[in-house]
């Protein structure tokens, strides 16, 4: 008996130590999430499981993301074909025009500023007042290193549409090689790809807890530097291998960030980076594709890498030389220090963005054969562009501001291009003249749904604050199954679900609006759904509507 009694004041003791553990974590996770948000951007970064790289951005997807120094949130969308930018990119646009494809991580992804001061958009801006049809399309991608990006192009499926690829550069992408471990040399000297590394199951959970990342933080694994945090957390998150986390990494990244090749091991991460460098360079030409690497300004180009990409005979776009002949005090500060970079993080700011802007045009000036644009004008143009979104940027002091270059039709007409998948701010009233008419009404539960062209209007009348903060979910079965990425033709439908998106109209009411894909639709299902404290997940109401082609209507189906 005295035995029993021992067990169970034993067990006792440790149910309540358990319990007091998981009460002091989880009062610990909520005082992180309420009091200090510091890793809110990681937690709640919108990646997917990807075959052929480690992750991937999730298309038609959108966040709320701090500026990097103001803490100002703006909107980060994925448009249809995941690219950080927001406005889509149909087959035809692609086809009509002349595309530049800009591949990196963090530096081109440019998640700390609001999208219409992320280089490739202006620069998109420029190309097109010189005459023709020219798309600038972002594909950065945070932490993703050379192999990431490589593959990127390889496989995305109008890789042949891109007349030029730029390939910006990042000190850490030698590092990178190393931590996903998605290439590796043969005994030949051919570079070998290798399947990409699968995460464990709790990867995920862990992933999205704020004490996770405080512990990483405290035991010196995150970094300052936003990029490179997130690197290194995504890495992690998406593998369980234990060499991203090992001291052989941390020393060749110090080695890497200090310019040093003189390790095997280095040796080995620089011949796998020209192996990629070269495969990406032939691949390119094979498309009719122009292929050139852009070197940051943030620090002089490693002398290893330079002398690499000079044997392979890549082109070589060194924005440290460029900032330097349009600022000259450039070269004189370090990056720290730098007024083109944010004061919180070490990547480029808004006036850094748009000095990129100008020494990239100029590039494409010459390979595009457009009429070279004097310094006035190349400015002029650039302050219209800023001027559409409240100003200038300005590059030194004294530059005038933008107000009254261009007229508000033409302003509107910018913003319209270059946000065209953000909500519009117009009042009210102008809000609900955008509503379709009771016609359109195709599915009636909790959210009234419209089906007005190529979008999905959700409308509740008595909109409470929490009524739209359950994620939606949109399932699409296509007419043609073949027009479905090739992830999601095994399901037979397109998983489109996304946060919501709200704006009010009206008395109590509120609106969301979604855009549909392109190609033919047979077959919607919608609705919103929450998880269960078990993790599964549970629908809060539903609806279908089977579309009609012939007659353009369709049969609708509603249900709780």
């Amino acid at each position: 008996m005295r035995t029993l009694r021992l067990l169970r004041n034993g067990l006792a003791n440790l149910s309540l130590l358990l319990l007091a553990c998981a009460v002091g974590l989880t009062l610990c996770e909520v005082s992180l999430r309420l009091f200090y948000p510091k890793y809110r951007h990681l937690t709640e970064a919108q990646f997917r499981s990807d075959t052929m790289r480690l992750w991937a951005r999730t298309s038609n997807s959108y966040d709320w993301v701090n500026h990097s120094d103001t803490r100002v949130p703006h909107l980060l969308y994925h448009n249809n074909l995941a690219l950080r930018q927001h406005r889509d990119f149909s087959a035809t646009d692609l086809a009509a025009a002349t595309n530049i494809g800009v591949f990196g991580d963090s530096f081109t992804e440019n998640v700390g500023v609001p999208v219409q001061y992320s280089f490739t958009e202006p620069l998109d801006y420029l190309l097109n007042q010189r005459g023709g049809r020219f798309n600038v399309l972002n594909f950065g991608v945070e932490g993703y290193g050379p192999g990431q990006s490589f593959l990127h192009y390889e496989h995305f499926r109008h890789a042949e549409d891109l007349a030029h690829v730029f390939y910006v550069y990042c000190q850490n992408d030698l590092w990178n090689v190393y931590a996903t471990g998605l290439f590796h040399l043969n005994e030949t000297g051919h570079l070998v790809r290798d399947e990409a590394i699968r995460e464990s199951w709790w990867t995920p959970l862990v992933s999205r807890l704020h004490m996770s990342y405080l512990v990483l933080d405290v035991t010196g694994r995150l970094s300052s530097g936003l990029a490179e945090t997130a690197a290194n957390i995504e890495e992690r998150r998406r593998s369980s291998d234990a060499r991203r986390q090992d001291s052989r990494g941390h020393a060749l990244r110090r080695a890497f960030r200090a310019g040093r090749v003189d390790t095997d091991a280095q040796k080995n991460i620089l011949a796998i980076f020209r192996q990629l460098i070269r495969r990406w360079k032939s691949l390119a030409e094979h498309n009719g594709s122009t292929f050139s690497v852009v070197l940051l300004p943030s620090r002089p180009p490693q002398p290893s890498v330079v002398a690499l990409l000079d044997a392979e005979a890549v082109e070589v776009i060194d924005l440290y030389d460029c900032f330097g002949n349009r600022d000259p005090t450039h070269p004189q500060r370090s990056w720290r220090h730098s007024p083109y970079r944010f004061e919180r993080d070490g990547h480029w700011n808004e006036a850094g963005n748009r000095l990129a802007t100008v020494c990239l045009y100029r590039v494409l000036e010459e390979k595009t054969g457009l009429p070279r644009l004097s310094e006035g004008q190349l400015q002029e143009a650039l302050l219209q562009y800023y001027a559409a979104f409240g100003g200038e940027i300005p590059l030194k002091v004294g530059e005038r501001r933008a107000d009254g270059l261009v007229s508000p039709e033409t302003s509107t007409a910018i913003r319209k291009k270059y946000l065209a998948l953000e909500p519009s701010t117009s009042s009210e009233e102008e809000m609900v003249q955008l509503l379709p008419p009771p016609e359109k009404l195709i599915i009636t539960s909790d959210f009234d749904v419209y089906l007005d062209r190529n979008r999905l209007v959700y409308v509740k009348e008595d909109c409470q604050p929490t009524d739209t903060q359950a994620r939606f979910f949109l399932h699409i079965v296509p007419v043609d199954e073949s027009s479905l990425p090739e992830d999601r033709r095994p399901y037979g439908f397109d998983n489109l679900d996304f946060s919501h998106l709200s704006f009010r109209i009206g008395a109590g009411a509120c609106a969301v609006m979604w855009r549909l894909p392109a190609y033919p639709i047979r077959h919607i299902r919608t609705g919103q759904f929450v998880k269960d404290v078990q993790g599964n997940y549970v629908s809060l109401w539903q609806g279908e509507f089977l579309m009609d082609q012939s007659t353009d209507v369709g049969e609708r189906r509603a249900g709780n």
